[in-house]
């Protein structure tokens, strides 16, 4: 067993494999493994540990058909050579291949209203779970590394994740589990090289349109070069998050949420009222998921949820008022708490209104907030953000603000316009949640242009046009 192997199989006993002594060749403990091959470095690497350690050993690849067909096919392709040649070695290799319709990823990205990356992780864990059940699998390996955690830890923290999110990828749910976590992509390739392997690159993951890429691509690099010693602060950072989430979390499971007959959720009004703030939030956010909301709730909405309690006093107990977001309402009436889903199609909202002085406006969005005033040249002038998004200066003031329309459009930075639709479909923006979105609309000009199209309260980008 050479180092790399050693660490995997540490790994495997981290993620709570009760394993046998590494004494001979296969030394599995009789237990039924599988592991998920993509046919990267990653997978691969773990493919051929895995095999020294298990037998039979259980494969499943799946071609998303998000790709030209040359390149999705050639994956799968590829993982069957793989495994072949394990065989022709003497291993024992079962794999599995699960092809999704072409179009089957856009249609479950339409119904799930988010991106497509969303929407083939669904699939490929729902085929992920199939395998397991009709396997009989004590474990699914996946290969995420230590590179993959580091990503997904800066990616997160930049979202303003709560702290289970900052914790990072967890070691083990349910029946998947990850040995590589603590494995760095350096040691992967070179291992897969060692034993005269070769892996697929996956070309779009040059690109850096999506936020993971550019923190691969751009960041990491960056503090490469200028923080010796950020990836350990990085990840002592998301330990201390997981302990802290678990304190949390034990916290929680103390207030009983109440499933009615009518498919809202009900929290219990005094003890939610005496709780800390960091246990209404989450308990709100578990609240929403229960009642059935599968789209991203921004943290700035459920902390002005929790504001309108905290903002009572002593003398004013009447707690009664509605606050919707997306597919969400939550309402408190009568001493009674409740989430419950929205039944009004947001395909139907419409807002707009005129910003005339600085304040703090509601939308259907959350809050509008409009400070820092300022004249020059006898103009008025003022700062202008979206939630926690990012602060739009040198508004003039009176603006307008509402949802876009057929045929808006923005200026880009080579002075060419860009339609507002093709924005959101590059921000990958479900139909559900465009409506919400708003834009800031000059009106002290002729051309009367769009100076800005807030996203990031919704984890997207704010465009923001420097007039």
């Amino acid at each position: 067993m050479c180092e790399f192997e050693k660490k995997v199989w540490n790994g495997l006993i981290e993620c709570g494999l009760q394993l046998d002594s590494p004494a001979g060749k296969v030394i599995g403990g009789g237990q039924r493994i599988g592991v998920a091959v993509s046919g990267g470095a990653d997978s691969v690497s773990l493919l051929l540990s895995l095999s020294q350690f298990f037998s039979p050993l259980y494969v499943i690849t799946v071609n998303h058909n998000i790709r030209p067909a040359s390149e999705s096919r050639g994956d799968v392709d590829f993982v069957l050579e793989v495994c072949e040649r394990l065989r022709r070695e003497g291993r024992q290799i079962e794999c599995d291949v699960v092809e999704l319709e072409r179009g089957a990823v856009a249609a479950e990205a339409e119904k799930r209203g988010g991106g497509i990356e969303e929407a083939a992780r669904y699939l490929r864990y729902a085929a992920f779970g199939r395998f397991v059940t009709e396997r009989g699998l004590d474990a699914l390996c996946l290969a995420h590394n230590r590179n993959d955690q580091l990503e997904t830890v800066l990616m997160r923290f930049l979202q303003g994740s709560p702290a289970e999110a900052a914790a990072g990828i967890r070691a083990r749910r349910e029946c998947f589990i990850r040995p590589l976590l603590g494995v760095t992509r350096r040691e992967i390739e070179e291992y897969v090289a060692s034993r005269g392997f070769e892996w697929r690159t996956d070309k779009t993951n040059y690109e850096t349109d999506y936020l993971r890429n550019k923190i691969r691509l751009k960041l990491v690099p960056f503090l490469d070069e200028n923080f010796s010693g950020w990836q350990t602060a990085v990840l002592n950072g998301a330990q201390k998050a997981a302990e802290d989430s678990r304190l949390i979390q034990s916290c929680i499971e103390k207030y009983p949420l109440v499933l009615t007959k009518d498919g809202s959720v009900e929290l219990p009004f005094s003890d939610f009222l005496s709780a800390p703030d960091a246990v209404k939030y989450r308990l709100l956010l578990e609240a929403c998921n229960k009642a059935g909301e599968t789209s991203r709730i921004p943290h700035q909405f459920l902390k002005d949820v929790i504001s309108v309690f905290n903002n009572k006093t002593a003398n004013n107990y009447d707690y009664s008022f509605s606050k919707h977001f997306s597919d969400i309402d939550i309402i408190c009436e009568k001493n009674h708490l409740f989430v419950k889903k929205h039944t009004e199609n947001n395909t139907d909202l419409f807002f707009s209104d005129i910003i005339e002085e600085t304040g703090t406006f509601e939308f259907p969005f959350g809050f509008l907030n409009v400070f820092n005033y300022r004249e020059q040249n006898g103009q008025g002038f003022v700062s202008v953000s979206a939630a926690e998004g990012s602060v739009i200066d040198c508004v003039p003031i009176p603006f307008l603000v509402r949802n876009t329309g057929p045929g808006d459009t923005v200026i880009c930075a080579d002075k060419s316009e860009k339609k507002v639709s093709d924005i959101f479909s590059d921000w990958h923006v479900s139909s559900a949640e465009r409506p919400l979105i708003p834009v800031i609309q000059i009106l002290n000009e002729k051309s009367q242009s769009i100076k800005a199209v807030l996203g990031g309260f919704l984890g997207y980008k704010d465009w923001i046009v420097k007039l």
